[in-house]
């Protein structure tokens, strides 16, 4: 995503909290048909150039808002001052 290109995943562990399924790339349900999903993904993904590109910048965007070092040290600071708060 920090790259801007659209993303193709797996449904699995903290990906979905990354990837918003149509909107920065699309999310394969790991099950008994993940081999076709994927294909559906990717030929979804290859098939859209213009799908792809929307779904690459909005990644960009959102791997920089959301996990760029600025947004980390906003949030860490944020962490300590309600810990320090609470003392």
């Amino acid at each position: 995503m920090a790259c801007g290109t659209a993303v193709v995943a797996s449904r699995v562990g903290g990906i979905p909290e990354v990837v918003d399924h149509g909107r920065t790339g699309l999310l394969v349900d790991l099950d008994d048909d993940f081999e076709a999903g994927l294909t559906r993904a990717l030929d979804a993904v290859l098939g859209d150039p213009e799908s792809a590109r929307a779904m690459g910048e909005a990644g960009r965007e959102r791997a920089v808002g959301e996990f760029g070092w600025d947004a980390v040290a906003r949030r860490t600071a944020g962490l300590y001052e309600k810990i320090l708060g609470q003392a």
